[in-house]
């Protein structure tokens, strides 16, 4: 076989492309759909649908055992950075904390979040959606699951979220933070392990349960609770800030959904796919094989890039338009296979709630006069601000 590959320097931590890096993507796709990047110590991006999608499946090809994240992070993140059949054994045993029953049965208090939330604001006639709403919504809604201190929520918020967006331009500040964020951590999990109440959440498990035939010590229990606070404290955010951003730009889609013209299901799968929250993460080539039509040999870094899927036109008819009657389901925002995501049945609650709470109570909502957005760069891409004014509303009840 004959190698080929489109050379595009592709960096998913660039403050530039992070604004708009479905066109760079698409770029690429249209030569050999193969990209390869000498960015972060150089890697490969296959950029169709199918490309994507294979190498989120095949992890015999495609390992995660080297670590997920470019550059890696300081420490093994688990269980993402295993490989079955450790890393199905270690979900077999997180997996019922986040089920879709055990969402779906967690609604009550979920809405009761979103209500208190815009009742903060509501009267105001303004907000802004991302720091008031859905970063808050998050942390508020999944640390309880977690079993972390809801007091400790703006401190960790502060540190995580810096330490996912700016690990490239800081160093030294992003060591230090992790640092903290680890001695913090086990702390919490050596503190439960010697507390004589039993609770009903992961961190109890962590310290209960075997994982693949042995208990955890505190140091791994704190690099699951660390995996986990990224996802409560980031993603879910960006797709339901996005989400509420093409409903503030697009009143007709609105209308749709409250209607029922469009079910919120199927919309809310198409929000998930526009706003791709997650958007890359690596796997290391195990050996050579064919991939978007080039070679990758042993060793190499592959960039699977979930935004890249979901904005393939060979898989989705103008992947650039949010078309809320489309159906998504076949999206790769919470990737696929072995790893797909824990969170996916917490995230599509949560995207239902907050949206359905947010055009229930300030419907009449529309982006701030001059709104420019700005989007954060890493594995993540979201919005660092949705400002917006309404209609004063009185807090609910």
């Amino acid at each position: 076989m004959t190698a080929n590959h489109t050379e595009a320097d592709y960096n998913h931590h660039s403050p530039e492309i992070a604004q708009d890096p479905y066109s760079f993507l698409a770029e690429v796709r249209g030569k050999c759909p193969l990209g390869h990047s000498n960015e972060l110590g150089g890697f490969y991006f296959p950029t169709t649908y199918d490309g994507v999608k294979r190498v989120f499946a095949e992890y015999k090809t495609f390992s995660s055992a080297e670590g997920a994240g470019l550059p890696d992070q300081l420490v093994r993140l688990l269980p993402v950075d295993l490989d079955p059949p450790s890393h199905t054994r270690w979900r077999r045993v997180l997996n019922r904390f986040f089920t879709q029953e055990a969402a779906e049965a967690d609604r009550p208090r979920i809405q009761g979040l979103a209500d208190e939330l815009i009742d903060a604001f509501a009267a105001r006639g303004a907000a802004d959606l991302v720091n008031e709403l859905t970063r808050p919504f998050l942390a508020m809604t999944t640390l309880p699951v977690l079993g972390v201190p809801l007091s400790d929520r703006q401190m960790l918020s502060e540190k995580l979220l810096w330490m996912v967006h700016h690990r490239l331009n800081d160093h030294d500040g992003w060591v230090q933070r992790y640092g903290e964020i680890a001695g913090y951590l086990t702390n919490l999990v050596a503190e439960r392990r010697a507390a004589t109440e039993r609770r009903d959440d992961l961190l109890q498990c962590l310290i209960e349960e075997e994982f693949d035939g042995r208990m955890l010590t505190d140091t791994e229990g704190y690099q699951v609770l660390i995996l986990a606070l990224f996802g409560a404290l980031d993603s879910t955010s960006s797709a339901m800030s996005g989400s509420l951003y093409h409903l503030g730009e697009h009143s007709e889609d609105k209308q749709r959904l409250l209607s029922g013209e469009v079910p919120w299901e199927g919309a809310i799968e198409e929000f998930l796919r526009f706003t791709t929250p997650i958007q890359a993460l690596r796997r290391t080539a195990t050996k050579e094989t064919e991939l978007d039509g080039g070679i990758v040999h042993p060793g190499d870094f592959v960039l699977a890039i979930n935004g890249a899927a979901n904005r393939d036109p060979a898989k989705f008819a103008d992947p650039d338009q949010c078309i809320i009657a489309r159906d998504a389901r076949d999206h790769m925002s919470f990737g696929t296979g072995a790893h797909v995501c824990i969170g996916r049945h917490y995230a599509r609650v949560m995207i239902d709630i907050c949206l359905k709470t947010v055009l229930r109570r300030i419907g009449d909502y529309r982006i701030a006069d001059g709104f420019e957005p700005d989007y954060t760069s890493s594995e993540a891409r979201a919005l660092k601000t949705l400002p917006v004014e309404f209609t004063p509303r009185p807090i609910a009840g």
